[in-house]
């Protein structure tokens, strides 16, 4: 587990960690000062002979010139309360530094991970489940934090009790060995009965949070199709009985932490009590002999007590978080070990200001992870500047590949695209930006139309004549004008408050904003009705020309007007005319 922590966590975390518990064992000293300067105040009131026994009394009744006993006594009261108030003051500080470490930590783990699954090539994605991921970013990143923030208090509560233990071991070896020995006992016993039940019940508990944030967002997604069909009743049920399990797992995680409690709490008592008893009834010792013992234990176990609960508490919540700690520490030592897309290289970028040689795809073969048989196979074809190519094909014929290829999400396993004779995957950065891509459903946010289109940009990025030019080529001008709220208007999720055709044309504005060189129009009209469909492709033939389009069609009608029409077939491709396609 140690060793899954010093993985995730970098170099300026592990320095700020080894200072706060630096930190920590300051503070177990000063809880012992705490405890420990009880000891004169009871001697003294029980004993008033033990100021001239004890040589630290004796020296703070000369250096003050006490006379009465009771002068000792107020001193020493006033001092014990100096020293809680520095005390308490000390252990504020310490956990302010302790939780300011866990949740800026908390925060900055949550990003990386974010950015660490966002910067993965596109089969990542396509390979993972939303759900998972979603979980991963956020209460798995809480479950990992909840793992070392229960470390650190773990550390500082056992570094308490230890350093009271060797202070009492000082006053009553004897009956601290005693109570030690029986916590030790039940220790041992917790760690074996408890632990596997714990990290079993924490790995199942993972999986069933899944299967709850799964069904959350299966329902809310297909919430049209859920209630023209009647099936409101199937989703409820699943995320009942999903959540059933979820709670039985908490209450039993919650009961195994609490139980470990007041059976801890009757070892502490029973051990005392059973010494005492043995010291009168085979010792013959006089109980008055060993009361400022017994107060001293007594003033240790009011602080140990609520430490050993606590300890009990941190270790099963380390147990039963250790999934999430696990999982983190999989994916990152995954990603790794993968070769990322990370953060785009700009630095050696070339701009590609205009298209003059046009896109030379090169003997370009592709297969998907764990697939034997190849989508595409020895492919090449050109595609001249400012025409309009069409590619065409059965269903899974690897029209879409091809395109996600040309667009730089999949990297063939052999062959490449070159763009003015560079290889796209030498100049990702570049060529993402001469690229506008329009897919079959656009996502929308929930957010103005404003901000849909210029996608990804604060208010204040956004270039005014840019997106009105963006809106005049998707012929989407006179729709936003009509709004109330123009182009202020709130969409709704995944713009269910536009149709078809409007979101298809905010799609075509959103790719046109960045004025780029070629367009890529993945079956961008097949959902859509004869009438939407020839109106969004007369917005599409209106930029011919003026840009390289390549155009994925199931419809042939949607591509009569393009210059070239390939058809893609048994992982090749084969130049075709529209006349003889089987309209």
């Amino acid at each position: 587990m140690i060793k899954k922590v010093n993985y995730i966590l970098d170099k300026p975390q592990k320095i700020k960690l080894i200072i706060l518990l630096i930190i920590i064992f300051v503070g177990a000293f000063v809880e012992l000062l705490g405890v420990s300067s009880i000891m004169p105040l009871i001697n003294v009131a029980t004993n008033p002979d033990a100021i001239e026994n004890t040589w630290y009394l004796a020296k703070i009744k000369d250096f003050f010139g006490f006379t009465e006993v009771k002068q000792i006594v107020v001193f020493l009261s006033f001092f014990l309360i100096g020293v809680y108030i520095i005390k308490n003051i000390y252990i504020t500080f310490q956990y302010n530094v302790q939780y300011r470490f866990i949740f800026n930590n908390q925060r900055r783990l949550a990003v990386k991970m974010m950015n660490s699954y966002m910067h993965q090539n596109y089969l990542f994605h396509v390979s993972r489940n939303v759900a998972e991921l979603q979980r991963n970013v956020t209460e798995d990143v809480n479950g990992f934090y909840t793992v070392v923030l229960n470390i650190l208090q773990l550390i500082a509560e056992v570094s308490v009790c230890v350093v009271l233990v060797i202070y009492l071991m000082s006053t009553d070896i004897m009956t601290t060995i005693v109570v030690a020995a029986l916590i030790f006992i039940f220790a041992i016993f917790f760690g074996i009965v408890f632990k596997k039940v714990l990290v079993k019940k924490g790995q199942e508990n993972r999986q069933v949070s899944i299967s709850l944030t799964k069904w959350v967002l299966q329902s809310f997604s297909g919430i049209k199709e859920i209630k023209v069909m009647n099936k409101e009743k199937f989703f409820l049920d699943n995320y009942d009985k999903t959540y059933k399990r979820f709670t039985v797992l908490q209450r039993q995680q919650t009961m195994l932490s609490f139980i470990s409690r007041p059976t801890m709490e009757t070892m502490c008592i029973c051990g005392l009590l059973i010494t005492v008893v043995v010291k009168m009834m085979c010792f013959n010792e006089d109980i008055t002999n060993f009361i400022p013992a017994l107060s001293v234990f007594a003033v240790a176990a009011f602080r140990m007590l609520p430490s050993f609960n606590r300890i009990s508490g941190y270790l099963s919540a380390i147990m039963f978080n250790k999934a999430a700690l696990d999982v983190l520490y999989d994916d990152l030592k995954e990603i790794d070990e993968l070769k990322a897309d990370s953060i785009l290289d700009t630095k050696n970028e070339v701009t590609i200001q205009k298209l003059s040689k046009g896109i030379d795809v090169n003997n370009i073969s592709f297969r998907y992870p764990n697939v034997d048989k190849w989508v595409i196979k020895n492919l090449s074809m050109h595609i001249e500047p400012n025409t309009s190519v069409a590619l065409i094909g059965a269903s899974g014929a690897g029209k879409s590949t091809l395109a996600d290829i040309i667009l730089g999400v999949l990297e063939p396993q052999m062959g490449m695209v070159e763009v003015e004779g560079v290889n796209i995957k030498e100049n990702l950065s570049a060529w993402h930006k001469c690229i506008g891509y329009i897919p079959q459903t656009i996502y929308l946010m929930d957010d103005t139309i404003r901000s849909n289109i210029a996608f990804g940009l604060d208010r204040e990025q956004i270039n005014e004549e840019a997106l009105w030019n963006a809106i005049r080529g998707a012929q989407l001008e006179q729709f936003v004008k009509s709004l109330p709220d123009g182009l202020e208007t709130v969409i709704g999720d995944r713009g269910v408050k536009l149709s078809g055709g409007q979101r298809q044309r905010i799609g075509i504005a959103r790719a046109l904003y960045s004025q780029p060189i070629v367009l890529i129009l993945d079956e961008a009209t097949s959902a859509l009705d004869n009438e939407t469909e020839h109106e969004v492709m007369e917005a599409i033939d209106g930029l011919k020309g003026t840009r390289t389009l390549i155009i994925i069609a199931h419809r042939l009608t949607t591509i009569k007007n393009c210059d070239v029409i390939y058809e893609v077939k048994d992982g090749g491709i084969k130049k075709r005319e529209y006349r003889e396609l089987p309209i």
